[in-house]
Formats: C-alpha cells, sequence, structure tokens
C-alpha cells in the first residue's frame, strides 16, 4: 500500500500543486496568488479521480488526495478572505510528508456511507470555476468549505479503517507500515477540519476537532521520545512533533476562548449524535463538550499544559543550536507557536481578572 503513497508524492503532478499552494505569498488576495490555487485544485482534483480508479477508493492513496483536494479548497477560500496572517500560518503546515517514513504529526470504521463518491463534488467544483459574478461569490465560498469538509471528511474515514486492527477480516493482509502511516496522518486531517470550523466561527465544532487530534499528537510524541536513547538528543522532525503537540493544545485553548461567555460549548457537526438523531426522529442542539462555567478553566488548562510543553522545547531547540544542527524552518515556526502562546495569554489574563 505504501507504494502508491510513495508514487503519488513523487509525481511530478502532485508536485507541482504542492508548489503551486505554497506560491503567491501569505494572504495576499491578488490574481496571481489565486490562479496559482485553482491550478492547485484542478491537479488534486484529477489525481483524486485517477487515483480512486486505479489504487481504490478505500486506498491510502486515495485518502491521502482527499485530504489535498479538500485542503486545497479551504486555503483558495483562506488566500480570497483571510482571517488573520497566523491562521494562514497554520494552514501552511499542513503539508503531506516528503517521504511516507515522516510523521507528519490531527474512529469508526470505514462503510459504504462513509465512502463518498466524489465525482459530484468535483464538477461542482468545475461549475464554481465557470461562475465569476461578484454576486455569487459568498455561495461559491460557502459550497468550497462544505465540499472541503466533505473530502475531509472521506481522508479520514478511509484513514481511520487503515489505522485500526482487522477484527473482521475486511483486509487482505497486515500492513503495519501503512497503519503507522495512517496514525501520522489523521491529526492533520483534523487539525485541517478543525481550522475550516474556527475559520467559519462554529468554535465548539473545532474544540471537538482539534482534541480529537490531540490524543494521536501524544501517543506520536510519546513513541518519539521512547524511541530514543537516555540523553539523546532530539532530532529535527522530533522537534517538529514535539511542536505540533504544543500546537494543538493551543488551539484547543485559542477555540475554547473564541466560544461565546456565558453559554456552552456544543459541537453540533457531531456523527453520532446525528446518527441518534436519525434513530429517534428527534433533532437535538448538539453535544455538549465544556458547561459555559467551566469553560474558561478548560482554556487555562491547555494553555498552561501548552506554555509548559514549550519550555521542553525552547531547551532542546538551545542545545540543538549548540551542537550546530540545522532547525531549518522549525526555528521560524516554534518563533510562531511563541507568538500564539503569549496571544492566548494576553486573552486569557482579563478574564481571569475578571473571575477573581
Amino acid at each position: 500500500m505504501m507504494d502508491g503513497i510513495i508514487k503519488i508524492t513523487s509525481d511530478a503532478r502532485f508536485r507541482l500543486a504542492r508548489s503551486l499552494m505554497t506560491s503567491g505569498g501569505g494572504t495576499t488576495n491578488n490574481n496571481n496568488s489565486s490562479d496559482s490555487l485553482e491550478g492547485a485544485i484542478d491537479i488534486f482534483a484529477s489525481l483524486l479521480e485517477e487515483t480512486r480508479t486505479t489504487c481504490g477508493e478505500t486506498s491510502l492513496t486515495a485518502a491521502l488526495c482527499y485530504y489535498e483536494y479538500g485542503n486545497a479548497l479551504f486555503r483558495a477560500v483562506v488566500r480570497r478572505k483571510p482571517l488573520d496572517s497566523e491562521h494562514e500560518k497554520r494552514e501552511e503546515d499542513r503539508k503531506p510528508a516528503a517521504k511516507p517514513s515522516a510523521s507528519t504529526a490531527r474512529k469508526r470504521s470505514l462503510d459504504d456511507d462513509n465512502a463518498k463518491e466524489p465525482d459530484p463534488a468535483v464538477s461542482n467544483k468545475k461549475a464554481r470555476m465557470d461562475n465569476n459574478n461578484d454576486d455569487d461569490e459568498d455561495d461559491n465560498d460557502k459550497d468550497d468549505i462544505d465540499l472541503a469538509l466533505d473530502m475531509l471528511s472521506t481522508s479520514f474515514s478511509i484513514f481511520d479503517w487503515h489505522s485500526t486492527d482487522d477484527d473482521d477480516n475486511t483486509k487482505t493482509e497486515p500492513d503495519q507500515e501503512g497503519k503507522q502511516y495512517s496514525l501520522s496522518q489523521i491529526p492533520r486531517v483534523l487539525s485541517t477540519i478543525g481550522d475550516i470550523h474556527s475559520y467559519c466561527g462554529k468554535y465548539g465544532d473545532a474544540v471537538d476537532a482539534y482534541c480529537r487530534a490531540l490524543p494521536y499528537r501524544e501517543n506520536a510524541a510519546e513513541e518519539r521520545q521512547q524511541a530514543k536513547g537516555k540523553g539523546e538528543s532530539l532530532s529535527v522532525d522530533d522537534l517538529k512533533g514535539q511542536r505540533l503537540l504544543v500546537e494543538t493544545y493551543a488551539l484547543v485553548a485559542e477555540a475554547l476562548l473564541a466560544c461565546k461567555e456565558g453559554e456552552d460549548v456544543v459541537c453540533v457537526n457531531d456523527e453520532e449524535n446525528e446518527e441518534d438523531d436519525k434513530k429517534s426522529g428527534k433533532n437535538t442542539e448538539g453535544k455538549v463538550l465544556v458547561a459555559a462555567k467551566d469553560r474558561i478553566d478548560f482554556a487555562k488548562s491547555h494553555y498552561d499544559t501548552a506554555r509548559e510543553k514549550l519550555q521542553d522545547i525552547v531547551y532542546q531547540m538551545g542545545k540543538m543550536a549548540a551542537a550546530k544542527i540545522d532547525l531549518g524552518d522549525e526555528k521560524k515556526d516554534i518563533g510562531y507557536l511563541v507568538m500564539m502562546l503569549v496571544g492566548i495569554g494576553n486573552t486569557l489574563e482579563p478574564l481571569k481578572t475578571k473571575r477573581s
């Protein structure tokens, strides 16, 4: 199964699309930037159709293309209507691993309902490209967001299926390498889903997605730590894994603080809740994640954990710098994380004063 991943990530079209995703610079709303993203969307849509046919609808390769297509659609919306530079920076981290063995670190079995057909989605995308009326821009953005979530949900379902043990003999043969790759991809998919909900102002759903990503980030960081000998310094990939874990804690805190004061934090887009509604014929308001009275405490708890773990990262980064280890872009990424935590701390401070 990993042969397909190696092949697709080495494909010139895939690499071109990734290059187009990062061209144009930041959140600048200009024609060159938009054209680059539209080109990436076209390529990923084509690759998705191709991989579903050649590799199978539930293959790891298809799951990766579902993700890339959905992520490209979302980033195009953000590029047209940016919120802030930090949001775009976090999107820049949703890159595919250069090598399948590298960690890219945000449970249900894949069934017929989850294996969504993307062909109508691709057709909808093409129709959007043909409609350039300004009056329809908001509707087009909403359609792109909905389509992106659909693609990402399908990607998650496939990766989740590959990450679980085979209890019902539906998998032809054990694939531990594919399982580990899927486990590394799931938090990335969930984090992007959380970013979309956050962008749309659905902060309860964002909290849910980020929280679901946390166990995967924690397990990955713990496994990397256990694999290291006592006293052995971390690699840049290890440092990145720790940074992504801290970032996820920070994202949970940030989303909690963005929720409305005095209201419970509710996840509306909860699949289990929707399934219960179908069976009972009722229409509930969603799943309560955090009671209104506990929202600030939960946010502070995740913020404190992030800040504590960040100290370890800074310490390790200092040791690596002293050993003249090139940190590459990771140094800059950690700098963004520091600024993110400073912003969360500044938001929390008056809230703590108000409650005391």
